[in-house]
This record gives structure tokens, C-alpha cells and sequence, in this order.
């Protein structure tokens, strides 16, 4: 089972699983706005796994990129599943 770890704390995930579903169940002080890539309030920075969270979807890739986040360390939380191992941590 993957693990997805955030400021520290980890917590299992199944292969695949939202991320965004992950951070709830944990309890993380993650804020979730529109949970659609649009609001840019679930942003998390990546320290390592970025691979394993999928591909950068249009809408995603627009909000990072009007934040001016667009630089492969930081991802929409609302936006990815979990391939693999995560280390994330607040921007």
C-alpha cells in the first residue's frame, strides 16, 4: 500500500485512491474550495512522489499556472490519485 505522508504525518492510501480522500480521512489542514481544480485551495507542495500522482489535467495545469505554481513542486491535491509513495507538505 502506497503511503502518503503531509508536514510529517502519514497515513496508508490504496492504489489509485483521490488524494483528496486520503488528506479528509487523515485529518490534514487541507482546505478544499471547489474540488475541481479551479480554486487553487487545496494546493500542496510536493517534496517527492510527484511522479506518482498522474499526469497535470487542463484545469489544474490553468490554476497552477494563473497562481504562478507551475513548476512541477506543487500540485492541486483535489486533482490527483496516489500511484505510489507521497511526501507532501503545506507551500
Amino acid at each position: 500500500m502506497p503511503k502518503v505522508t503531509f508536514n510529517g504525518e502519514a497515513e496508508e492510501a490504496q492504489e489509485n485512491e483521490e488524494l483528496k480522500e486520503v488528506t479528509k480521512r487523515a485529518g490534514w489542514p487541507i482546505a478544499y474550495g471547489c474540488e475541481d481544480g479551479m480554486c487553487g485551495t487545496c494546493i500542496v507542495k510536493v517534496n517527492s512522489g510527484a511522479t506518482a500522482m498522474g499526469e497535470i489535467g487542463d484545469k489544474e495545469g490553468q490554476t497552477l499556472d494563473i497562481m504562478d505554481m507551475k513548476d512541477g513542486a506543487h500540485r492541486l491535491a483535489c486533482q490527483c490519485k496516489v500511484g505510489g509513495d507521497l511526501d507532501l507538505d503545506q507551500p
